[in-house]
């Protein structure tokens, strides 16, 4: 890195850290300093980029934002992590010629944001074709996350489809649903209607193998009675 290229890169993070702390980092903002700094970036450059992937995240609802911006940081998250976040594996990562650090945690800070602001299918879109194409791997947080979105805007059928997609990619060891992705999407049946399909999934996951909480059984326990479906109970004890 040149010296003038260093210049500008310690100004820019002193820039960025100072709007942080100021609160007064948009995501316009936010997005217009990640590409500035990207060129000029240095392996000390990671508290910056974190700042900036923490402020998209924060803003996700983008108001007095463009769409530009948005999907420049939710779909295009380059951002390294900090070594004292304690977050294992990092995934080396080669960006215009620079080496960055970026693995599954710091991405999981951008699918929260566009699924809080109902806009799971910009985040499935980082799940699906960003995050291979880094290198990274979806944890159950990731899922998780992107399932109470779909639940969230009603879209219940595609939190079904996506936890299919987990147990069956579970099979190579990857990622199969756990008991809360199955909790969350067994309140999503209930809460839409559906306690048919929702006690159809209870019962699946009992196949699976995955061992209902408190949590499950309450839910389910109240579901089918509000269905007045309470004869079915009998037979989830007996199993």
């Amino acid at each position: 890195m040149s010296r003038r290229g260093g210049d500008r890169c310690l100004e820019l993070e002193r820039v960025i850290a100072s709007r942080f702390r100021s609160g007064s980092l948009g995501l316009d903002a936010a997005a217009n300093l990640f590409d500035e700094l990207l060129p000029h970036a240095r392996h000390a450059s990671v508290r910056a980029f974190n700042l900036l992937l923490t402020a998209a995240a924060s803003r996700a609802q983008g108001r007095g934002s463009s769409s530009t911006a948005r999907h420049r940081l939710h779909v295009q998250p380059d951002g390294p992590c900090l070594p004292h976040q304690g977050i294992s594996r990092p995934t080396n990562l080669h960006h215009h010629d620079r080496q960055l650090l970026v693995n599954t945690p710091v991405i999981n800070r951008l699918l929260n944001g566009p699924c809080d602001a109902k806009r799971v299918g910009d985040a499935m879109d980082v799940l699906l074709r960003r995050m291979p194409e880094f290198g990274c791997k979806p944890d159950v947080l990731s899922y998780s996350m992107i399932l109470k979105g779909f639940c969230n805007e009603k879209r219940v059928e595609e939190a079904l489809d996506l936890l299919h997609m987990m147990a069956d990619d579970g099979g190579g060891g990857s990622c199969p649903p756990d008991v809360v992705a199955y909790n969350t999407v067994i309140t999503g049946f209930f809460r839409e209607g559906q306690a048919d399909k929702a006690y159809g999934l209870f019962l699946e996951m009992l196949d699976q193998g995955v061992l209902p909480t408190v949590v499950t059984y309450t839910t389910v326990i109240d579901g089918l009675c509000k269905a007045r479906a309470v004869d079915r109970l009998r037979v989830s004890f007996r199993r």
